[in-house]
């Protein structure tokens, strides 16, 4: 047990740093991170968490599909879901509160582990200046200010980039044993939910993989490196079908989404705003977490004496945090302007600041460094002085911290944000099985979530194009380009349209200002609220007159037939309907039309049509009439496919590194090298027999 107390030790640490960090939440069982009206955890994560743990309780099968926001959006290709990202899957054993305390404990935990383990591989530090190093990263301010207003998938893709630059280093120097671990690194990065902080992520891992195998190349010769190289390349392969299941729908998303239209950001923070911030954490407020530069003063002093007292071990690292910043300064920065003419879609992302993650990393490493110089300082005079002040220094940089993390954590009460407001039970009492249209997104769609309501407005930052388009007709607004909000605005004279928003099945609207059109009947008033009945309200399905040629008529020349249509079925990825009609027509159902969705009429697939661009038209002859519209997306299956084809490549490769290890397969002949460099200077990167050579920077005796 004596082998394992310390590394026990260093994690129970780590784990009290997590706590602290969300004080009072550990002790307080209404308190968490985030929990206020305007948060993307509260907005997005949250209601997203409960259809998935409601659905599966209930139907027993993963929800593809979102009803409740936004007109419909695919679940699955959701980031901000995370649906197949397996700490997700937590939220099946713990009540919601408990389910998101618990992500974002692990997470900082896990995020101070690969850290420490980075220092104490990599750089060759102590346990107590690696410790250093681990709790600098784990409670970063900018991380946490980004948590405080609700970043989930962000959290959990950043506290990935430690293990993913330890994976990358370890493959380089042994590829055959951590080619896997890289592999499941990358996996869970993508998988994690946020493609910008993937993004960034990859770009850190090409940079290490890139300076170390410069490095092995250097040292061991052409041909070790070139073997590093195509196992770099297969893992990251492997890792990329491992996360088919996410992958392939998400960019089937992007296709359909605003996000395809034009996105040119621009953002910039001058140099002399930026030095400023790394010194001084911006006061609390909206969008702190954009501008939140600081590592925290006593990082960034350890991390200034570590350049400074370990020159030859830092000067690298420390160049790479400079080219991040002047990455992170955007359109303020000439380097920004050659790196995204010369990196495919680097300037198609919000918060251009965010890539300052990396930056922080290596601060953090550069503390650790710091400490480690004057722990070993003092260990010439006593083991006892250098112990006490690796305990100091940690004590210094964790008190440090979490003081400065508490004032944007934004820790708030989960029952005043789980509790449905009386506009919105009102309603829910007058809407039925129709949807809602709140001008001001005046009910939250954690509530929708919650009470099931179809809210025909709603938040999301891959919203589907052609719904967007066709509401801002409806809303009688004008929004162009990229938009993550229905209504994108609000004012005095915007009207909605009653007719277009019940060809929607929009039965109730919801404003706080008062609405003058004699389709809309004002049904009640709550605390200044007003809530409308649409008498154009068609239903969840109409029957429309075909055309001159009798083709699907357009949204000017429409006519509607009579027809008895009667709801059999509604649920998040299936409705079905009956139809009677004395004669044929277009039968509409008021619901995005979307890749995945597919028509069974009478039990015969049939091709589905786009009414208005955005509703699902189905051809109907007379008479008596069953159908089934159900999502069953391929991009799912095929993201399956490719995922478990990549599980298996994965479990071969293990399997034949262990055949490996125990020399049930040749190993492969070893050609000498000549000598790049003269003996003294030699220090290779790993020895004949695969066992790790000395750590970066650690002279050779």
């Amino acid at each position: 047990m004596q082998g394992w107390l310390p590394g026990i030790g260093q994690a129970a640490l780590l784990l009290g740093v997590a706590l602290a960090i969300q004080w009072p939440a550990p002790v307080n069982g209404d308190q968490l991170v985030a929990a206020w009206r305007g948060s993307d955890l509260v907005v997005s994560h949250w209601p997203m968490a409960l259809e998935l743990q409601r659905t599966v309780a209930q139907a027993h099968r993963l929800p593809l599909w979102n009803p409740y926001f936004g007109g419909g959006l695919p679940l699955g290709a959701d980031p901000l879901a995370a649906l197949f990202y397996p700490p997700t899957q937590l939220v099946h054993f713990f009540s919601l509160r408990d389910y998101f305390f618990v992500l974002m404990t692990l997470h900082f935990w896990w995020a101070g582990l690969g850290t420490l383990l980075l220092a104490r591989r990599v750089l060759a530090l102590p346990r107590w200046p690696a410790l250093v190093a681990a709790v600098a990263y784990m409670a970063t301010p900018r991380l946490i200010s980004h948590l405080g207003a609700g970043h989930v998938t962000i959290m959990q893709a950043v506290c990935w980039y430690p293990w993913l630059a330890l994976a990358t280093w370890a493959s380089v120097r042994q590829p055959l044993r951590w080619g896997p671990a890289l592999a499941l690194c990358l996996a869970m990065l993508l998988l994690a939910g946020h493609p910008q902080m993937a993004y960034y992520g990859l770009l850190m891992m090409a940079a290490v993989a890139v300076c170390f195998l410069l490095r092995r190349w250097w040292y061991d010769g052409w041909r070790p490196a070139l073997l590093s190289s195509l196992c770099l390349l297969l893992a990251g392969g492997l890792g990329t079908l491992l996360a088919g299941i996410h992958l392939l729908p998400l960019l089937e998303l992007m296709r359909y989404s605003t996000r395809a239209y034009a996105l040119h950001p621009k953002d910039q923070i001058t140099l002399t705003q930026f030095l400023h911030a790394l010194v001084s954490e911006p006061p609390p407020g909206w969008l702190t977490w954009e501008g939140m530069v600081a590592p925290g003063l006593s990082v960034l002093c350890l991390a200034v004496f570590g350049i400074a007292s370990r020159v030859r071990k830092a000067w690298l690292l420390a160049l790479g945090i400079v080219l991040v910043a002047s990455l992170a300064m955007g359109q303020s920065s000439k380097v920004y302007h050659v790196v995204q003419h010369w990196l495919p879609d680097f300037d198609r992302f919000r918060g251009l600041a965010r890539i300052w993650f990396l930056g922080l990393l290596g601060i953090a490493l550069l503390a650790g460094l710091g400490a480690g110089t004057l722990t070993q300082s003092l260990q010439r005079l006593s083991r006892a002085a250098s112990l006490a002040m690796g305990l100091l220094l940690v004590a210094l940089v964790a008190t440090n911290l979490v003081l400065v993390d508490q004032h944007y954590s934004q820790v708030g009460s989960v029952r005043l944000i789980t509790m449905p407001s009386p506009i919105a039970l009102a309603a829910q009492r007058l809407a039925g099985d129709g949807r809602i249209y709140s001008v001001q997104q005046n009910i939250p769609q954690l509530t929708a979530a919650e009470l099931e309501l179809r809210l025909a407005d709603g938040s999301d930052p891959l919203l589907v194009g052609a719904y967007v388009q066709y509401m801002d007709r409806a809303g009688g607004y004008y929004g162009t380009g990229y938009q993550q909000h229905i209504p994108a605005s609000d004012a005095p004279w915007f009207r909605p349209d009653p007719r277009l928003l019940g060809l929607l099945h929009v039965t109730v609207l919801v404003s706080s200002r008062p609405l003058h059109d004699s389709h809309l009947l004002l049904a009640d008033k709550i605390d200044g609220t007003y809530l409308y009945r649409n008498t154009l309200d068609a239903g969840p399905a109409y029957l429309l007159s075909p055309g001159a040629s009798g083709q699907l008529p357009t949204l000017a020349t429409y006519r509607r037939l009579p027809a008895t249509i009667k709801l059999l079925r509604l649920q998040d990825d299936e409705q079905s309907f009956e139809a009677r009609s004395a004669s044929g027509g277009y039968l509409v159902l008021a619901t995005t039309a979307y890749p995945g969705w597919i028509a069974v009429l009478d039990g015969q697939r049939v091709p589905v049509q786009t009414f208005a661009g955005l509703m699902p038209a189905i051809r109907v002859g007379a008479g008596r009439h069953t159908l089934s519209y159900l999502y069953r997306p391929a991009s799912v299956a095929r993201g399956a496919a490719l995922s478990a084809f990549g599980l298996l490549l994965l479990l071969l490769w293990l399997a034949g590194w262990q055949l490996y290890r125990r020399g049930r397969l040749p190993l492969p002949h070893r050609h000498p090298e000549s000598p790049r460099v003269t003996p003294e200077r030699a220090q290779p990167l790993s020895t004949p027999t695969g066992e790790m050579a000395a750590p970066l920077g650690q002279e050779r005796r």
